[in-house]
């Protein structure tokens, strides 16, 4: 099965676009941070959600909204 690589912006990232990302798609920034998503954490604070990417070797990717 052949997935589509998720590239993230962080100047127009919505809540729709990061919600749909699970854990096996494949993501990049415009920081050249890329690989297979291992784990996502989303953690909602006041006024802000913080959504954590975890790749793997390539680190981590953080999006606040």
């Amino acid at each position: 099965m052949q997935r589509n690589i998720i590239n993230i912006r962080r100047c127009s990232a919505n809540s729709t676009l990061l919600d749909k990302i699970k854990i096996g798609d494949l993501v990049t920034d415009e920081f050249g941070r890329s690989g297979k998503v291992k784990n996502i954490e989303k953690i909602l604070r006041t006024r802000e959600v913080h959504y954590y990417f975890h790749l793997g070797k390539s680190g981590t990717v953080l999006i606040i909204l």
